[in-house]
């Protein structure tokens, strides 16, 4: 992990980045924005050792300097890092007071939010921030000289809680010190002040494609083939999503929507309310894993309709089985009302709705759709 050959697509941006770092053009304030769980921070480090690397003049890292060794293990001194943080007592605090959990926490997953970096911190719910403390200690290790190397590297990571705080960086964003580079790495623009944004390159990291993801799961994470796969056809890209999924053995609830489903055809009424009884016993987030499921199980039945091939249906073989069989029971108009309906479910089961009644009610309409009837306009 963390080399360039570890970052799943962005190819066309790989190659511009080194291209600017051969030719000794790479901006000196940057900002790498894209959506939570996607390549960002673990490319912009990548991007951090790259330029770190005594052998600039290779594709990518030669992985044999002295800096590529460091940096490799977080020990370069002058790849510098920021982000947003829980005081944990009173006085004056700074990103370093908490470097070396940040780093653990990273390191274990390149893809981490800013809930999960809490949650290692331990901060009890509290919000946490980039302070004006911090800011100070940024301006100032940017003025001191490179420990090691030639230059120096800052990565600022979500900078969209730096707040009323933003302001302080404005001068050294501007005027960045003789080869120093600050990567800001972030995802949501409407947290940055316009002239943080106006004074850094910005570029976009797009999600990874399902490959991506299941290679980073059974690679990086370790998980099996089939389960990478499922997670990497329900997680749209983020790679949070994905390892969500194996939380409580979601992944090993696919059965239960396609039960349901079944039971729903039939209407067998003491079947139904079994079905609904074991249901409610899941936590929240297991039954919108089920019913999440649910909404792709029934998209994917739309692809056999159009008579797609086995290998474009992202189902796994048993289930192509059952979704052909279910098929010639549901209209195309039935289909997309039943995805309508499965929304509507995780919506209401979002804001605790009573899933025992609801299910019940929902049953009814499934299995009238699977007679032709439909509800909904």
């Amino acid at each position: 992990m963390f080399r360039l050959e570890d970052i799943q697509g962005l190819e066309a941006l790989k190659s511009e980045v080194m291209t600017m770092v051969h030719n000794d053009h790479f901006p000196h304030a940057t900002l790498f924005l894209g959506n939570e769980g996607n390549e960002k921070l673990h490319f912009a480090y990548v991007v951090a050792r790259i330029l770190m690397c005594e052998n600039r003049e290779t594709e990518g890292l030669c992985n044999v300097c002295n800096s590529c060794k460091k940096s490799m293990t977080f020990t370069h001194p002058d790849i510098l890092f920021s982000f947003p943080f829980v005081k944990s007592g009173t006085g004056d605090f700074q990103a370093d007071d908490f470097l070396m959990d940040w780093k653990k926490t990273f390191k274990a997953n390149p893809y981490m939010n800013v809930y999960e970096w809490s949650q290692a911190q331990d901060a009890g719910g509290k919000q946490p921030n980039i302070n004006a403390f911090e800011c100070l200690q940024i301006t100032r290790k940017l003025q001191m000289k490179p420990f090691e190397s030639d230059r120096k590297v800052l990565l600022l990571w979500m900078p969209e809680y730096l707040g009323k705080e933003s302001n302080r960086l404005l001068k050294i964003l501007e005027e960045p010190p003789a080869d120093t580079y600050i990567i800001l790495v972030a995802e949501d623009t409407e947290r940055l002040l316009p002239t943080i944004m106006s004074r850094c390159q910005l570029f976009k990291i797009k999600e990874m494609d399902q490959e991506g993801v299941k290679t980073v799961l059974t690679s990086f994470f370790h998980k099996n083939n089939e389960e990478a796969q499922m997670a990497s056809y329900l997680a749209n890209g983020n790679m949070i999503e994905a390892l969500s999924l194996f939380n409580e053995n979601n992944l090993e609830k696919n059965d239960i929507f396609v039960e349901w489903l079944r039971l729903c055809y039939s209407f067998q009424h003491i079947e139904i309310i079994k079905w609904v009884d074991h249901f409610a016993t899941y936590t929240r987030e297991v039954q919108k894993y089920i019913l999440k499921f649910g909404i792709h199980f029934v998209k994917e039945m739309i692809k056999i309709k159009y008579n797609f091939g086995k290998n474009e249906i992202n189902l796994p073989e048993k289930m192509v089985d059952i979704a052909s069989k279910l098929c010639p029971l549901l209209s195309f108009e039935s289909i997309e009302e039943l995805i309508q309906i499965l929304d509507r479910e995780i919506y209401l089961t979002e804001r605790n709705c009573n899933a025992k009644m609801q299910l019940m009610y929902t049953s009814g309409h499934i299995h009238r759709l699977f007679q032709g009837k439909r509800f909904l306009a």
